[in-house]
């Protein structure tokens, strides 16, 4: 299962492209020599287009036999069956294992997917905990 980022963040970094491309374009229109702030907004929309392009053909999150990746450059690895709690704080799904903790940030997927998420981790859970969460509106 392959996650990527919403595409509402996605089109973002297209827009703030655009708008460096833009005025680029429009102060070169308005007849001004190519300087050095030229290149600022140059650089400031390839950027943005790079990070567009990034975000949108690369998954944020990946779930295969069993082993949930997360991270665009660098990929951070966790087995399912090693994760001993999860627990959201503060805007952030925390996954703690034994060796290695994993942060997935929902702000940054959709709604739809960190329910696909919660679905992956519920079926790893046991009976007993299961109830315990009912019980307690965890």
């Amino acid at each position: 299962m392959k996650i990527y980022t919403r595409k509402s963040r996605v089109y973002r970094n297209l827009i703030l492209a655009l708008l460096w491309f833009g005025l680029l374009a429009y102060r070169l229109y308005l007849g001004e020599l190519f300087n050095a702030q030229h290149v600022g907004y140059f650089f400031a929309g390839l950027i943005f287009a790079i990070w567009f392009y990034i975000e949108l053909s690369r998954p944020y999150i990946t779930i295969v036999e069993g082993i949930i990746t997360k991270g665009l450059f660098s990929k951070k690895s966790m087995a399912i069956a090693d994760i001993q709690e999860w627990q959201p704080r503060s805007g952030v799904l925390v996954l703690a294992g034994k060796k290695t903790n994993l942060k997935i940030l929902p702000s940054r997927i959709s709604q739809a997917d960190m329910e696909r998420i919660y679905e992956v981790l519920r079926a790893k859970q046991d009976d007993s905990e299961l109830n315990f969460r009912k019980e307690h509106g965890l």
